[in-house]
């Protein structure tokens, strides 16, 4: 599908050259019947998964992971059936929770039927499915982890969820319209810049992987452990700092004429430094300022860290989904990248006159 597009617009690039209109009306079909339905229930599951985020990580914040002691009922009630808004503030916001879960799988059940109904695409069409199998994994994992009480679980439970944001960024940009019918010119430095898109995506997300183990502290982790933990995570943001710099940089050198490709990095440069800020805010409100770094973290182990007042919540909570939003434009960026470079390369051959011709334009 996607070389029908590209050698369709590489006709009309050379069209344009030989003074002949380009016959943009001889697209495939199939682009002409372009629906944006997928793409908004795709953008619309994208919201409900970060707010979620922000449900789970007010939840871990506040301790009110055993809030309930069984699952899927509450209270041994229907979870959809449970009174809500009489209830405790920590059952309040833990049985939220779980009603945000179950809007994000009821969202992720329409995604499947509206892009199997609306998009030919058969790797689209298998994403979908495996979102949904994914946040019905996720869903599993936060109810083995109350019915287990198993901190492990709250870990792995933390992983999954950014990697299922993930992908539903992914899902989100190859439904746009953009992703079938824009077009750009030849990138210069393209597979460097694919190269640091990645390895920011890999960073992004293992900082994520770094956090959820500093927000839920094993109870056979000792005060040495929490230490190796925190200093882990400090190297891992100045590294991530760097490379997002190198990749804002790179992309504003050698993408001029493509705002699309721009984008992604200027709004991961301002993302980082807000999450560098509500890091610093994260660590200051609730241990004190660094001349007594480790001084009280031997009494972490076999407990969550949770905050101790309404500041402290919604720094800690900010702070998650922040990185949550980092990890989202990380993938936006590389999928943006690896299809732009991956395109060119496939798709690039000589014209009649010698000069350079790619899917993305002629140079």
């Amino acid at each position: 599908m996607l070389q029908e597009i590209n050698q369709q617009q590489i006709s009309d690039n050379l069209a344009v050259e030989a003074g002949r209109p380009a016959l943009l009306h001889q697209l495939p079909t199939e682009v002409k019947r372009y629906s944006a339905w997928p793409n908004r229930i795709a953008l619309t599951l994208l919201i409900t998964t970060w707010l979620q985020i922000c449900a789970g990580g007010l939840v871990t914040t506040s301790g009110a992971g055993m809030a309930f002691k069984d699952w899927p009922t509450s209270d041994g009630q229907n979870m959809f059936l449970y009174p809500l808004f009489g209830a405790a503030k920590d059952k309040f916001i833990e049985h939220g929770h779980r009603l945000f879960g179950a809007t994000v799988g009821l969202i992720a059940i329409g995604l499947c039927i509206v892009t199997w109904k609306f998009d030919s695409r058969r790797w689209v069409r298998l994403l979908t499915l495996f979102a949904l199998a994914l946040v019905i994994f996720q869903g599993i994992l936060g109810g083995l982890r109350v019915r287990w009480d198993d901190v492990r679980i709250a870990k792995i439970h933390g992983c999954v969820a950014p990697l299922f944001l993930g992908l539903v960024v992914a899902i989100a940009v190859v439904t746009a319209r953009g992703w079938r019918t824009e077009r750009a010119g030849t990138i210069p430095m393209g597979r460097r810049l694919r190269r640091l898109a990645l390895f920011t995506l890999a960073m992004a997300y293992g900082q994520l992987v770094l956090g959820a183990q500093l927000r839920h502290v094993s109870v056979m982790s000792t005060g040495g452990t929490f230490q190796t933990a925190i200093f882990f995570h400090l190297f891992l943001a100045v590294a991530l700092s760097v490379e997002v710099f190198l990749f804002w940089w790179q992309s504003e050198r050698h993408c001029k004429r493509h705002a699309t490709l721009r984008r992604p990095p200027r709004i991961l440069l301002a993302l980082l430094a807000l999450q560098v800020f509500l890091g610093c805010g994260t660590w200051v409100l609730k241990y004190a300022w660094p001349g007594g770094l480790f001084s009280e973290t031997a009494g972490l182990a076999g407990w969550t860290n949770t905050a101790g007042g309404p500041l402290q919540a919604f720094v800690v909570t900010a702070h998650v989904a922040t990185g949550s939003l980092i990890l989202g434009a990380s993938v936006w960026a590389a999928v943006l990248f690896f299809r732009a470079t991956s395109l060119v390369a496939q798709h690039e051959f000589k014209s009649d006159d010698g000069h350079a011709v790619t899917a993305w334009g002629a140079t």
